[in-house]
């Protein structure tokens, strides 16, 4: 009996689940019924808003009721401001409408926090209002009164009911999502450390360390709205401005390593007790992370430093980049580790950094306004073609097609191929359509009273909005339990007539259609597109290092470029290209930025050859940007960067730091832009190199 019935249960939603969908639905029919008493003309509209904000934490409830009701507010006003003005042109009001909506889009892409939500819903909120009016332009204030009304009942009931029963804190999940990403990225260090790493593994690591990391954004954003300490919240922002370094940070070290493995075999038996202790070290810190482990890796590393003379060696310089490269690693780990244990054991005394790299700065996030604004620019025109058709066909209920058009549009703007999404928010929303038909005329008729319609929305209702806590079931089921409430369209009195149904509850897939065939057309492109674009800004950030900028710009510019690559990661690994080359790429433009921050320290011989480096790989990139290709590097830029090495000899320096600091950046950007030269490079080595430039110029 016990092995007929194993595995029943395994797709089951836990009792959490179960809970969240009866908690929802109850608020949902409070909001229903306290529509019905006050007798708001859309009452049905309180009931889905409910389905709308709700979540199954406290954090995303309250902000998204906020920010809905911000967007209602600001829509609706916008609404009985434009309608009376331009209702006696309506192809004029279908374009002021549809730059209301592209402008508010365009805004909200700006934002990647929950406060976009505001924006968006703005935009897309007037043409659901105005669009319906155009023939009884004196009723648009009293719908915008009601409309709002209607919602902001609905959010009340959703936020309230909410947090009376089974509240759920976001920071727990915070903590877990944080704890995923350092197993992995625990895993994918060792691999590195114990010199095993392969591409499959590290691929797959990559990949899913990148993706919690994005995702931590949103839900730090979320952590005010359940009245998170202000420690906290600023543990968990320096935590991720910390996480996003670990990858560039592990693969330049992975590169010093591999090169001093293949060039001087003798160094690494004297490194490779210090990485055995690093391995044990990342085991160790899993309940915390003690300074006095930290320091002890500190000071071996110390032990093993070459002098300011032997970095005259070549093989000693690399030796002193994977040291500084491994304790980069460590500071950042640690960093990481004693961050995690604060959030964890919600410790609000102030937090202290060992990793205190110059570039370390306030996110920046990167923004690709180019195909931002090509999104808008076919949001908008789907809106006014769509207006333009309805208008010419004179269809009486067409104004839902347009406004379920805005409306897909603006859901799926930022994303790199957004047809599939609206394919599916049509293909839910007939289902709604075919489900509300039912209720409506097979259902309703034989109720009589409130209970009796709450019985009848009870389990299906409840059902379905239990699998919206399941991030494969979330649109689907949204939607459907969304359209299948409004379209329903429940009045203190039953009044149901069947073609007046047909036609104003088609209206929305026949827009949803439009757009999904529209968005085909004019966004025949995906995700392919936008890694191509990402790979060319990375190398237009490297060809704008050798521009004059400020040391905030730059700072400002290496956080910038982080960001990017946790946008540019996931969209390699979707078109199975290798994320390898992005982060070499980052890699260089990061060592470029040590170059350019330490150089105005040193005399003038050194800095006009350190400059000559920087123009020279600012050329290559710009290269490549015209052949709109990946160029091999050229060989003069090797040379280039030997000839200023040798100009940072020992004898010509006063400042041992900055003298390390260059060397390091220097070392580390020939590996990054020439990985393997310092193998192919091992029989040039041998010979004198001569103390004059190619072209007979002294060095």
């Amino acid at each position: 009996m016990n092995d007929l019935f194993k595995g029943f249960f395994t797709g089951v939603p836990p009792a959490r689940d179960w809970f969240y969908g009866i908690r929802t639905f109850a608020a949902s029919m409070l909001a229903l019924y306290i529509a019905l008493i006050f007798e708001l003309p859309r009452p049905y509209w309180a009931m889905a808003t409910v389905y709308i904000v709700s979540s199954p934490f406290v954090a995303p409830t309250s902000s998204k009721a906020l920010y809905r009701a911000a967007g209602t507010f600001l829509g609706a006003a916008a609404s009985v401001l434009i309608v009376p003005l331009f209702v006696q042109t309506p192809f004029l009001l279908a374009l002021v409408i549809a730059l209301w909506t592209g402008t508010l889009l365009f805004l909200s892409l700006h934002v990647r926090t929950a406060n976009s939500y505001a924006l968006m819903l703005a935009g897309y909120t007037m043409p659901l209002i105005s669009f319906p009016v155009v023939d009884n332009p004196q009723a648009v204030f009293d719908i915008a009164v009601s409309r709002t009304e209607e919602i902001l009942l609905g959010i009340v009931c959703a936020a309230v009911v909410g947090a009376m029963f089974w509240p759920r804190r976001l920071a727990p999940v915070l903590i877990d999502s944080m704890g995923k990403w350092f197993k992995d990225a625990s895993t994918y260090s060792d691999l590195f450390l114990s010199r095993s790493a392969t591409p499959e593994a590290v691929g797959g690591l990559r990949t899913s360390m990148v993706a919690t990391f994005n995702s931590l954004e949103l839900m730090i954003g979320q952590l005010p709205y359940e009245g998170t300490h202000r420690q906290t919240l600023r543990n968990a922002k320096e935590l991720r401005g910390r996480m996003i370094h670990l990858l560039p940070v592990i693969d330049a070290l992975d590169d010093a390593l591999w090169a001093l493995e293949r060039r001087t075999p003798e160094l690494v038996a004297d490194l490779a007790p210090l990485l055995i202790e690093c391995r044990d070290w990342v085991e160790k810190t899993v309940d915390g992370a003690p300074i006095h482990y930290w320091q002890a890796l500190h000071d071996e590393l110390d032990r093993l430093q070459p002098t300011a003379a032997q970095l005259d060696d070549r093989r000693q310089l690399l030796l002193s980049n994977a040291l500084y490269r491994l304790r980069e690693w460590i500071d950042l780990w640690q960093d990481c580790r004693t961050l995690q244990h604060a959030i964890r054991t919600d410790d609000h005394t102030p937090w202290r950094a060992v990793y205190r790299h110059w570039r370390l700065g306030r996110l920046s996030p990167f923004l690709d306004r180019g195909m931002m604004l090509y999104s808008v620019a076919t949001s908008v025109s789907a809106i006014l073609v769509a207006s333009v058709l309805w208008i010419l066909l004179g269809w009486q209920d067409g104004a839902s097609a347009v406004a379920l058009a805005a409306v897909s549009c603006s859901f799926f703007a930022a994303m790199d191929d957004p047809a599939p999404q609206i394919y599916r928010f049509f293909f839910w929303t007939m289902m709604s359509v075919i489900f509300a038909s039912l209720y409506l005329f097979v259902v309703l008729p034989n109720l009589h009273d409130f209970p009796m319609l709450v019985l009848a929305f009870a389990v299906p209702f409840i059902c379905v909005g239990t699998l919206t806590v399941q991030p494969k079931f979330y649109l689907g089921t949204l939607l459907t339990i969304v359209n299948t409430s409004s379209f329903i369209s429940i009045q203190s009195a039953y009044d149901a007539d069947f073609l007046n149904f047909v036609n104003s509850n088609l209206a929305g897939p026949v827009g949803l259609a439009f757009a999904f065939v529209w968005t085909l057309i004019v966004r025949p492109f995906g995700t392919e597109v936008a890694a191509k674009r990402l790979t060319r800004f990375s190398w237009g950030d490297i060809v704008s290092l050798s521009e004059e900028a400020t040391l905030a710009e730059h700072r400002q510019m290496g956080v910038r470029m982080l960001d990017r690559l946790m946008q540019h990661l996931p969209r390699l690994a979707i078109t199975a290209q290798d994320t390898t080359v992005a982060l070499r790429e980052v890699r260089v433009a990061l060592n470029m930025l040590d170059l350019l921050a330490y150089m105005p320290r040193v005399n003038a011989v050194p800095r006009q050859l350190l400059r000559q480096v920087a123009t020279e790989v600012g050329g290559y990139f710009r290269a490549c940007l015209k052949a709109r290709e990946r160029l091999p590097a050229p060989k003069g830029l090797l040379m280039t960067m030997d000839r200023a090495r040798r100009s940072l000899s020992h004898e010509w320096m006063g400042d041992d730091e900055s003298r390390l600091h260059l060397l390091h950046a220097l070392s580390g950007l020939r590996l990054a832009l020439l990985p393997g030269v310092e193998i192919v490079d091992v029989l040039a080595e041998q010979e004198e190199q001569p103390p004059y430039g190619i072209d007979g110029a002294p060095l």
